[in-house]
């Protein structure tokens, strides 16, 4: 038997069914499409409504979401929560054990991951485009990775550290330190502020104050993070977003109509002058058993 090959081995692949970034990205919709991958890999676990065809592997679907997660490693690690159930390794969070063999605490590890690659994806797709869509795309792509990374920031301090400039494959990449994360996550979020789209430009999608959010959260924080007092910084950026238009929702609707804090959790929360970044969650087309199915 003889084999042989094309001279030049960097070639594309002919399989029509196996899809590589010059065939998902063969149209300005298909930008649309993994934009939209991005916001849904905070509210659903897979491809296939709330289970089948999963992101991440090593749980249960229903327990592998985002913000299900996310909540569980934030909340139950405290005094604010209590998870009767008894799951797997979920008590954990309550004896403030965390190791590396708890599902729970790898699925969140995973699911933060899970986003910041799918971000990179998108951040090098766009990366260079001079279009104004493209450019938006790009500057909410890397909000998303920014917020990812100040979760893995926030949940375990010292991360691994990948970027667009990482290509895919198989590869342990270097273990960065809080202050450096610290430092790209400010970078980032400065660098595309201006691209982003005005305050409350679209219900679900990242904009300027979303931006100033995540760095006035930051800087809150930063005391921990990096041992240094941010206050001024994060007055500054808490009112930019105060001066934007948000407020409290306070107790101000007539006819019944779900005012105050309750009106954050109503169908129609985008009249909410509270919410700033919203995770989109819809009964319809976002099916999953985290999210606010789990809330």
């Amino acid at each position: 038997m003889t084999v042989s090959c094309t001279k030049d081995l960097d070639i594309e692949p002919i399989d029509p069914n196996q899809l590589t970034s010059n065939i998902v990205f063969d149209s300005p919709e298909s930008y649309t499409y993994a934009l939209a991958k991005l916001y849904a890999s905070f509210s659903v676990s897979g491809q296939r409504g709330p289970s089948g065809l999963p992101d991440i592997s090593g749980i249960d679907e229903g327990f592998g979401n985002y913000l299900r997660q996310y909540w569980n490693a934030q909340e139950l690690s405290t005094d604010e929560a209590v998870m009767a159930w008894n799951d797997q390794t979920i008590k954990d969070f309550h004896w403030q054990t965390w190791a590396p063999n708890d599902v729970f605490i790898g699925a969140v590890y995973s699911r933060i991951f899970f986003t910041i690659s799918i971000s990179n994806e998108l951040v090098r797709a766009t990366a260079g485009k001079t279009e104004s869509d493209m450019v938006r795309y790009n500057a909410e792509a890397r909000f998303v990775r920014a917020l990812a990374y100040y979760h893995a920031l926030d949940l375990f301090g010292n991360p691994p550290f990948v970027t667009e400039a990482d290509l895919p494959g198989t590869f342990y990449p270097a273990q960065t330190n809080a202050a450096d994360l610290f430092a790209y996550i400010e970078s980032e979020l400065k660098a595309i502020e201006n691209n982003l789209g005005a305050p409350r430009f679209e219900y679900g999608r990242a904009d300027k104050a979303a931006a100033w959010t995540l760095l006035a959260k930051l800087y809150l924080n930063a005391s921990v993070y990096i041992g240094e007092d941010k206050s001024t910084e994060c007055l500054e950026y808490c009112n930019k977003v105060l001066d934007a238009g948000y407020s409290l929702a306070l107790p101000n609707v007539p006819n019944g109509i779900p005012s105050g804090y309750l009106r954050n959790f109503s169908a129609d929360n985008n009249t909410s002058p509270e919410i700033i970044f919203a995770i989109n969650c819809d009964g319809q087309y976002t099916q999953s058993y985290g999210g606010m199915t789990y809330l």
